[in-house]
Parts: structure tokens; sequence; C-alpha cells
């Protein structure tokens, strides 16, 4: 299997946007980023202005952003970049509310739903390439949101890397796609497919370009699972796995794998935590240990089996599995895993345990809460 040269995790938002806007200054070809989140905050502002000087010297840069995740932002953002010489391209546009009537009455038909079903799918990663060699990707937005520094207690409990070595090529490729796929359809999307083709059970970057390579990288993760001798550590900000997943998992306790599950206690997206509601109560009744992490809200996309660390902006969703383009690597130096399991252990202290009776019945009218947002999984 290949491996990377270097790596450094980062656990705090503050400390992982320390270390990009130190190596966007240090850049000398180009700048990449791609991310579902590029708010208009203090944060942003400052890494814009970085971006703004490494132009100033020379390098290119290129930013993606995604047409939901970013669409009060992007105003914003194509006035700046335009001032500024950045290039800015909006992967999925929305229509903005003055052209949404028009827009609707013309797409309402069979084209209508090719369109719903473009918009769809988003880009959710969350990637800077700094001259092509080194990565910064994980599940933290380009939004202040990730740090101490600016919203104090309240920062999102996240986890990133940046990484080098030989995979890094293929993430420049995956970028160039997305990139050029803001403006290209058709026989883009098939040069895609067979340029992206790629060995996922030996891979250590993970990249779900195509529906081929999502089923697969969706069956090497059961697969995972299914051999399992040790541990499995799911830290996930959403968690409405598929019914494979779920037994996959239950299977893998009932051998005697300890397999535990990290939640938010507070979810940024309620309706996930209420979908997820009748899930979550069967793994506890199930005797698996769930938890719910207290001290913010938990944004992490992580997990550990076995002796191998998984990092990226995946969650355990149909959205990861089915729409979103999306991002992971996978760690397996020792070093690197023990580091990944003294953060789960630290997450575990700010937790509590979940118990039948957090889950007990609700009342009618909460029920039927819950169980619309089940039947809206397949689009949380």
């Amino acid at each position: 299997m290949e491996s990377w040269s270097q790596v450094q995790i980062f656990h705090s938002g503050d400390d992982f946007f320390s270390s990009l806007s130190q190596d966007i200054r240090q850049a000398r070809r180009s700048v990449t980023i791609e991310s579902y989140i590029f708010a208009e905050d203090k944060l942003t502002k400052t890494i814009l202005q970085e971006l703004t000087n490494a132009r100033e010297r020379g390098c290119t840069v290129k930013i993606v952003v995604d047409g939901f995740g970013s669409y009060t932002s992007i105003p914003y953002l194509d006035r700046f970049c335009t001032d500024n010489g950045l290039e800015l391209r909006v992967f999925h546009p929305l229509p903005y509310p003055l052209i949404w009537a028009h827009q609707f009455v013309l797409k309402y038909s069979w084209r209508g739903s090719l369109l719903f079903k473009r918009l769809n799918r988003r880009t959710h990663r969350k990637i800077a390439i700094i001259d092509e060699k080194r990565a910064y990707l994980g599940s933290m937005n380009f939004t202040q949101e990730h740090c101490i520094s600016y919203v104090g207690d309240k920062a999102w409990r996240d986890t990133g890397v940046w990484v080098e070595g030989e995979p890094v090529k293929r993430l420049v490729l995956a970028f160039q796609i997305s990139y050029l796929r803001t403006f290209m359809k058709g026989l883009l999307t098939w040069v895609g497919r067979w340029r992206m083709n790629e060995d996922v059970a030996h891979s250590v970057l993970r990249l779900n370009t195509t529906q081929r390579t999502r089923k697969k990288l969706y069956r090497d993760l059961l697969r995972r699972i299914s051999h399992a001798e040790n541990r499995i550590y799911l830290t996930t900000a959403y968690f409405l796995p598929r019914r494979s997943l779920l037994r996959a998992l239950l299977k893998a306790a009932q051998r005697g794998v300890d397999v535990q599950l990290l939640i938010p206690g507070k979810s940024d997206v309620p309706m996930v935590k209420w979908a997820a509601f009748y899930i979550v109560r069967l793994l506890i009744q199930r005797q698996i240990p769930i938890f719910e992490y207290q001290k913010s809200i938990l944004h992490a996309k992580t997990m550990i089996i076995d002796n191998e660390a998984f990092v990226g902006s995946f969650n355990l969703n149909h959205r990861s599995i089915l729409h979103d383009l999306e991002v992971e690597v996978i760690l397996q130096d020792p070093p690197l895993v023990q580091n990944m399991l003294e953060q789960w252990n630290k997450d575990i202290a700010n937790s509590r345990p979940a118990s039948e009776k957090d889950f007990a019945t609700p009342s009618w009218l909460t029920r039927i809460l819950y169980k619309i947002a089940f039947r809206l999984r397949y689009m949380l």
C-alpha cells in the first residue's frame, strides 16, 4: 500500500488555520482551495488577504466554493476575488431570489428533475493545496466557527491534517476536475471517470469522484468493519447510516469488537439529530456505547479501525455516500494512530454516555417530527 511521506494532525481550528496561513505565505507557485463553506468573517478575511499577497508574488490562486454551503457569502467573495485578481468558481450554483421564479418556470419539466438532481450534488470537501505538494484537509470549513481565538469556548471540535507524498497528485487532479466542472460538462465528466480510477483498497487517499468509486469506497468500508478484530471508534457529526452499515457495526459488536460511537450532544443541524433518534436508540438497546459530546458542537469526521485512523470530510450519512464530493486520508503510522487515540480519550472525557432513558418514547408530536426527519434522511 502507498503511504504519506509527512503528516501533521490538528485537533484545533486555530492551529490548523495558523499553519495554513503560514504555508500560504511561503507558497511559490500555486494555492488552490475547495470548500463547502467559505464564510465572510474575520478568519476568512485574513486568509483572503494572504491569498492576495500570494497572488501579488506571482502565485496562481484558485478557489472553488459550493453553491449551497457558501450561498450567502458568494457575492462578497465574487467582489473581493474580482478586485484582487483571484480566480473564484462556484460548484453547482443556486439561483438567487430575483431570478428564482424565472428559472423555476423554465426548468419545471423533465429538465427540472435533471436540474435538481445536479443541484443536489455538492462539493463537501474542505481542502487547500500548496504548490501541489502539501494538502490540508479534514472537517474544517473556511469559517471562524472552528477557532477559539474568534468565538471562544463555542469553537467547534474538529480534526484536520496536512499531508505530503505521492498521493497528493491525485488530490490535485481531483481539484482540477472540480474546477473545470464549474463551467465544462459532458466530455470532462467522462475524462474524470477515466483518469480518477484507483484501487481504493490499497490507497491512503480516498476520493468519491464518480458513482463507481462511491460504491467501491462503501464496499471497502463495510469490508474493513467486517474484518475488524479489536476496535471500531467512530466520531461523526451526522450519523444516518445505511442499513448495511448499521448491520455491519452490530455484527462486529457481536464478534467481540469494541464498537463505540461519538456523536454531538448539540448539533448544528438539529434535523439530523431528530432523524437519527431511532437509530441511536436501537444501538443503545444492543449495548453499543454511544457518547454525546458536551463541550461544544462536534463537527469532526474520523474513524479508528484497529490500527488505522481515517480523517476527512466524510459523514456516515446518505449525502456523503450517495451525493456529495468528499475526501479522506488513511493514517497508518503508529505515532499518528496513537495521536488519534489520545484525542478520542479526550473527547470521551468531554462527553456523557447516552442511555435508554435519554431516548425514551417521546410525545406523539415529537414522534411525528422524528419520523418526518427520518423520511428525509436521504437529503440530510
